[in-house]
């Protein structure tokens, strides 16, 4: 439970505070519910709460006074798990009364206060990042294994544990995974920390291959924040037997997007770092575009001209421009934490920061951030109407839209308030109809739509998932005809959608069955086709639009250097792409250990290079940073992006032997396998 304990204690949020101020949230969500649950774990957001950091060292025995600082409520002191200038973590005492009451924290730097109220709350779902969102802080209840999951393990149903604070364990909780709700079957205190609460729960066997799903939990009649977690499909014959139940996969489909006036589609890959060209009509992966490692692909967008695509890198907390004339990656640019989603209109593109809470606005010409707008809590999706420049954000643990004016990027941006349990996460505009289709996919397993007027605030629900298998989790727009992935279904809803002279929306839906974890759609308009990913198959099912029938599938998972129909996993085609760096030489190839040299490193695609790394060949990862026996500084490219020069001070410690040499640059990092052209030897 190690990664679990340091989302504890060193959760964080970026601070929506005025200085003087603070904020009390749930330490798991970082939701500031109107109430505070005794018992539960809290996070008090601020500016200059005190002069050091500190955390407790013993979970067993808190103290109330940690780094000079102290919390009260009223004349209560309560333990303390962490303090910082900017957040202090803490637990309110189970035996304190419901009602109104003051918190104050009293440190070095000063005395702050806020009035809350004690009762019923919100539950919060710990994060693996410590931010409240994306991947749970989740186990498998038997291995103690993180995701990702399958169904069985040890050909036995497999349990998760879920850990939260704030829970109201008054009655039994209801959990959905994919919208698909399951059984419990423990909640209650966690043996490990106090504040902690645990719920085990029953994967169904219809999760097998769902892919990345939302998590929810239902307390007390309150929904919690989102977070996701990765069903694996069950295991085939052509799959690794040396490889257990939950091992993840180094290649998993993400996000898609269709290029304007083509039969071209780009797909993202969060596992592999690339983005791959797909020929629509050709059924096949026809150019692989590398991003740099660790990015997490999740999203991408095209412009109008199909001359730039924005791709949302994750895990970077950065946005990558791509030229889709020369396939390459002009940019990486830093936007805030988690970008989940990107929207383009004209020369903008909205990203979308999950963990920070705020969009980053884009100048793709400039290829700089031009402006940030604050939103709610846990924004997921965006749409732009681009007869008025107003992109409209879902915040899915605050169940609200934000709507930001690109014009002016006034902030905080204007809300839109949905129903206080409401999880929106994809968000389409119909501007011809002044209507917004967002799905909910910890809405149930109906498929719960909710469709917004974008004059009035005003919004309906639907259904658009008719066999009941799961929420629906990505939608397309065209026209009037909206398109529906039930994820954990593995179909989709296509759904044409009028309003009449009084404002009445009337729709109808038509289900066609792909594939299992139907996760991403596009809209290929040229050839009337919808493209639907496949996070269980690795494939994308192609819809034809016209007569509603599946007529084809593409290998997603599979280069355009690779033979074969089967599916590959591995990372050789993120470093045989065409735009990857390679290393053709370095000078010098050796020295002591202890010495500053200047090397020289000689290559391709080097431009933008923004380090350069040394790593042991043997068990060196996809994704290493190198070693920190060589600090490397003064890196300068070539204006050909043929040379790298930089100064490198070698560590008196380090190993003698052969090293491996890489270059990262936007366009992914040069190759990790030990060659003749990228060996350096410590004598």
């Amino acid at each position: 439970m190690k990664k679990l304990t340091v989302a504890l204690l060193l959760s964080w949020q970026i601070l929506h505070a005025d200085a003087g101020t603070i904020r009390v949230v749930n330490a798991a969500s970082f939701l500031e519910d109107t109430t505070l649950a005794p018992g539960s774990i809290i996070s008090i957001l601020g500016s200059n709460l005190t002069n050091t950091t500190a955390a407790a060292t013993d979970l067993a025995h808190l103290t109330t006074t940690l780094g000079g600082v102290t919390v009260k409520i009223g004349d209560v002191p309560l333990v303390l798990f962490y303090v910082s200038p900017r957040q202090v973590n803490a637990r309110i005492d189970p035996a304190i009364p419901t009602g109104a009451a003051t918190l104050t924290v009293t440190s070095p730097t000063g005395t702050f206060t806020k009035n809350i109220v004690i009762g019923t709350s919100t539950p919060g779902i710990f994060s693996l990042e410590g931010s409240g969102t994306r991947d749970g802080a989740i186990q498998n209840a038997v291995t103690f294994k993180l995701q990702p999951f399958s169904v069985t393990t040890a050909g036995n149903p497999t349990f998760l544990a879920i850990y939260t604070t704030g829970l109201d364990l008054s009655s039994a909780p209801t959990v959905t995974i994919g919208g698909v709700t399951v059984t419990v079957q423990f909640y209650g205190d966690a043996p490990c920390c106090p504040g902690l609460q645990q719920i085990n729960v029953q994967l169904t066997p219809q999760l097998a291959g769902a892919g990345r799903v939302e998590v929810s939990i239902t307390a007390g009649g309150k929904t919690s924040n989102i977070v996701e977690v990765v069903i694996l499909p069950n295991k085939g014959a052509g799959d690794d037997p040396a490889k257990d139940d939950h091992s993840k996969r180094s290649r998993e489909i993400a996000g898609l997007a269709y290029i304007p006036a083509t039969s071209l589609a780009l797909l993202t890959d969060e596992n592999d770092d690339v983005v791959r060209v797909i020929d629509i009509k050709a059924r096949k992966v026809i150019k692989t575009i590398s991003l740099t490692s660790g990015a997490g692909p999740t999203a991408v967008a095209v412009n109008d001209a199909g001359t730039l695509a924005v791709v949302a890198e994750r895990s970077l907390g950065m946005a990558a421009i791509l030229d889709l004339t020369a396939d390459t990656v002009l940019a990486e640019v830093a936007v805030g934490g988690g970008p989940s989603s990107v929207a383009i209109d004209g020369n903008l593109a909205a990203v979308v920061n999950q963990d920070t809470d705020n969009v980053s606005v884009l100048d793709l010409t400039a290829k700089a951030v031009t402006g940030t707008v604050d939103v709610q809590r846990g924004p997921r999706g965006v749409s732009i109407n681009s007869t008025n420049h107003k992109a409209y954000v879902t915040n899915q643990d605050a169940g609200t839209v934000s709507v930001i004016d690109l014009t002016s990027l006034a902030t905080p941006a204007v809300t839109m308030p949905l129903d206080a349990n409401a999880r929106p996460a994809a968000i389409q505009v119909i501007s011809s109809l002044g209507l917004a289709l967002i799905t909910e996919p910890s809405g149930g397993p109906t498929g719960k739509v909710l469709i917004l007027n974008l004059t009035t605030g005003t919004f309906t629900s639907i259904a658009v998932n008719p066999d009941r298998s799961g929420g629906s989790s990505d939608l397309a727009v065209w026209g009037t005809t909206a398109y529906f992935a039930n994820q954990s279904g593995g179909s989709v809803t296509i759904a044409p959608i009028s309003v009449d002279g009084s404002g009445n929306v009337t729709f109808t839906t038509t289900k066609v069955k792909v594939d299992v974890g139907a996760r991403a759609l596009a809209v290929d308009t040229m050839d009337k086709l919808l493209l639907v990913t496949s996070e269980g198959s690795g494939d994308i099912v192609i819809v034809d639009l016209t007569t509603n029938q599946v007529v084809g599938r593409v290998n997603g998972v599979r280069s355009e250097h690779e033979m074969g129909g089967g599916s590959v996993d591995n990372h050789d085609d993120h470093d045989q792409a065409a735009n990857a760096p390679t290393i053709t030489a370095i000078a010098p190839t050796s020295a002591a250990a202890g010495d500053t040299v200047a090397l020289t490193i000689t290559g391709t695609n080097l431009t933008g290079a923004t380090a350069v790394d040394f790593g042991m060949p043997s068990g060196m990862g996809h994704g290493s940073s190198g070693d920190d026996d060589f600090k490397v500084t003064g890196i300068l490219v070539n204006a050909g992006g043929t040379q790298v020069t930089c100064s490198v001070q070698i560590s008196a410690s380090a190993a003698k032997g052969a090293w491996v040499v890489r270059v990262e640059t936007p366009n992914g990092d040069s190759a990790e396998m030990l060659s003749s052209a990228n060996t350096f030897t410590i004598n």
